[in-house]
């Protein structure tokens, strides 16, 4: 049986500022597309011209916070500054009317305002490798608030929409933005930074292959994830013709299988090895995602997304501690390409979705994530020989 531990109390308030800055991100992010279609009356083709912006300045913005932290930059400052951008990001919000504001004012502030979670989750591992703390286990517990914010930030953003219009739901994501502010002038110490590292060795050490590899695996996890996320609710009611609350059910069965699967992949990757609990993960990402293009009634949709949320678990367990494994030295750049991996994944997902399901049909898209995982699987097999070391002689 698998008990809780008494984690110290500076590490229970990093995990009530990642929840915190994770539940401001998940009650934006997803309702901006609704957003632009609904609330701004503009074309869905549309949304992509703020996510074409939105991604690569996020991209290139969590790259420099993450050679910031790297080069001894203050951690309290550079999260400070993702805070504000996220206040004001939300305060604007509340007056936007057209959406060449939209993509003017929010998507440069948006992007900034994503550094937040790779600079707590750098932050995190810093402060438990200089107190000697299990860096797996608690980057295990960071990445489980992570998904209970994401189990309730959007639920109740599009409940506040439905009942009191946008305004109301952006107004709501600047109060969160508050407390974040409050957080994170009282979790982090002021005067913490990690170990200083001179930029030459930046400018002339080689490409860290390892750490390319462990984010391109990432990355088939996500686009994987995020098909089928994107393209699920089309396919149960419209095409599968199963009620209208199935989309619903699926993902929260997903979310709270997932959130107890996370604890337990710490200890199955402390027996036979995280890149096994990749492995592990990606077969049954594949398996489900067939399995989810064959459902006929509720319950197969039920009984799959425990499936689901197995796979996704053990490979959010363990994704953050494996990808940094890969650069121990440097955590601020190892935790931005993790981060990246997420939005471009996400991007890649969303994008693509439309365009396969606009050419063949939603069961396709299904498919095609089932490869994405499948790729994943290729390549962790293909790269064996690349091992991380770090984080599994501390697990």
């Amino acid at each position: 049986m698998i008990s809780l531990p008494k984690l110290p109390r500076q590490v229970v308030l990093i995990l009530v500022l990642q929840f915190t800055n994770s539940l401001g991100a998940s009650a934006l992010v997803p309702m901006m597309s609704f957003f632009i279609v609904e609330g701004l009356n503009s074309e869905p083709w549309q949304v992509g011209l703020y996510t074409g912006l939105l991604m690569p300045l996020t991209l290139a913005a969590n790259r420099w916070a993450g050679e910031r932290l790297d080069h001894g930059f203050l951690v309290k400052r550079l999260l400070l500054i993702s805070i504000f951008a996220f206040i004001t990001a939300t305060a604007l919000l509340t007056q936007i009317s057209n959406l060449m504001m939209l993509i003017l004012l929010i998507a440069p502030l948006m992007s900034l305002s994503n550094m937040g979670t790779g600079t707590i989750f750098t932050f995190c591992r810093v402060y438990s490798e200089k107190n000697e703390l299990d860096v797996t286990k608690i980057n295990s517990w960071l990445r489980m608030t992570v998904s209970l914010a994401w189990m309730i930030g959007p639920a109740a953003s599009f409940t506040l929409v439905a009942q009191f219009g946008f305004s109301i739901a952006f107004a709501t994501a600047f109060g969160v933005g508050l407390v974040y502010l409050l957080l994170g002038s009282v979790v982090i110490p002021r005067d913490f930074r990690s170990i200083r590292k001179p930029k030459s060795n930046d400018e002339d050490s080689p490409i860290n292959w390892g750490l390319m590899i462990a984010g391109l695996i990432c990355l088939g996890f996500v686009i994987t994830n995020t098909l089928f996320v994107s393209a699920m609710p089309l396919f149960f009611v419209q095409e599968t013709g199963l009620p209208g609350s199935t989309p619903g059910l699926s993902l929260s069965v997903k979310c709270l299988v997932e959130i107890f699967v996370i604890f337990g992949s710490v200890y199955l990757a402390e027996r036979i090895g995280i890149r096994q609990v990749l492995l592990i993960a990606s077969c049954l990402a594949a398996i489900s995602m067939y399995l989810f293009a064959q459902v006929t009634e509720v319950w197969h949709v039920i009984a799959i997304s425990v499936l689901e949320g197995t796979y996704y678990g053990l490979f959010a367990g363990v994704s953050i501690s494996f990808v940094q494994s890969f650069a121990p030295d440097r955590p601020g750049r190892a935790t931005a390409v993790y981060v990246n991996s997420l939005f471009l994944g996400g991007m890649i997902g969303s994008v693509s979705m439309g365009f396969i399901a606009s050419a063949t049909d939603f069961k396709t898209v299904l498919y095609v994530a089932a490869c994405s995982s499948i790729a994943a699987l290729v390549v962790v097999l293909a790269t064996l020989r690349v091992q991380p070391a770090a984080v599994e002689e501390r697990a």
